[in-house]
């Protein structure tokens, strides 16, 4: 079952997956024009070491192209810390500003835009990369020209301007998100249920459809209404009606899966796209399951919906379509007065 919690990351997940993205063409050049830069002025190694770390970078794109913002963060951040760390190793220049600037910004992003277990596990990795790095410096392992100036006083130092760093970016990032966050979910969030609104569904449901496996699999979107709403409105009350709403989205929510997407598209209407299926009968299985789950007793009312599908890609590609082609399903649902269940097979 989707916790609250699940939905609230997602909801995010549009503008996040942006910043991904910006962030993984940003890496991607600058990983490249380091490459090249070194290779100009002849540091081979380091050269070589950008060249590598590219591809890497490019990687992220996947990740976040599939909806996974945060391994795509993590795996940014790793890259660049290994990275880091072996230019500073075999930099002539040593582990001292540099290390500073380099390590900093990746704890600057990480308290950012890192959920608070990756930032942490993020924050162990910078540590121990950077104390390898100082050791070796120490130590007189690396390519350092200057590292008779080098002492452990600088890390410390280091350790210092790092935890500041850490602090108030994690600090800004809680509060921020508080804030900003709350009024997002606010947009895409029914009030009442607790499900995605029409926006928040449609925006999920498109990045859920472009991700979806092909064929032989296959996706499905349900639509059902709750009939005569307004009269059981009328019989138990506004505040019982809300009751109903209530329980009928808890019962969706019962129906389980992972790959499931629930919201309340309207009034009395409520929406389920379901992907990954292994071939199109689960999907009047699983439409079927939706229609009976919102038929139920509330109150000593008779609560009864009328549910209508339509299949991806058989029916219609894009969530707006396929909105479409399960409204017709639905309009024809509504006209059988026994059963109130249709597909696209029962259009005319």
């Amino acid at each position: 079952m989707t916790t609250p919690a699940a939905r609230h990351d997602t909801s995010a997940s549009a503008p996040m997956t942006q910043i991904v993205r910006v962030a993984v063409i940003a890496v991607t050049l600058a990983l490249f024009l380091g490459s090249t830069l070194n290779a100009v002025v002849g540091q081979r190694d380091l050269a070589v070491i950008f060249a590598l770390a590219t591809p890497l970078g490019i990687s992220a794109w996947g990740f976040a192209r599939a909806g996974h913002n945060e391994p795509a963060l993590v795996l940014l951040c790793c890259v660049l810390i290994t990275v880091v760390t072996l230019v500073l190793i075999l930099n002539p220049l040593g582990v001292h500003d540099v290390a500073i600037t380099a390590y900093g910004g990746i704890i600057l992003v990480g308290a950012l835009l890192l959920s608070r277990k990756s930032f942490v596990a993020l924050a162990i990795i910078t540590i121990i990369a950077a104390t390898t790095a100082f050791v070796i410096d120490l130590n007189g392992l690396s390519r350092s020209r200057i590292s008779q100036y080098s002492g452990w006083p600088q890390f410390l130092e280091f350790l210092l301007i790092t935890s500041v760093f850490a602090i108030l970016g994690r600090a800004g990032a809680e509060i921020l998100f508080g804030t900003v966050g709350d009024a997002h979910r606010a947009t895409v969030d029914d009030p009442v249920t607790g499900l995605y609104n029409r926006p928040g569904f449609l925006i999920q449901a498109a990045q859920r459809l472009k991700a979806a496996p092909g064929a032989p699999k296959c996706s499905v979107l349900v639509l059902a209404d709750i009939d005569g709403f307004r009269r059981v409105n009328t019989v138990i009350g506004h505040r019982a009606g809300d009751g109903v709403l209530k329980e009928a989205s808890q019962r969706l929510e019962q129906l389980g899966g992972d790959h499931q997407l629930r919201g309340r598209i309207g009034d009395d209407e409520f929406a389920v796209l379901a992907v990954g299926l292994d071939h199109e009968g689960q999907a009047e299985e699983f439409a079927r399951r939706v229609h009976l789950a919102l038929n139920f007793d509330y109150s000593g009312v008779s609560v009864r919906s009328s549910t209508g599908y339509a299949r991806s890609p058989r029916d219609a590609q894009g969530i707006e379509s396929l909105l479409l082609a399960a409204e017709g399903s639905l309009t024809t649902a509504k006209d059988h007065e026994s059963e109130r269940f249709a597909g696209p097979a029962d259009r005319i």
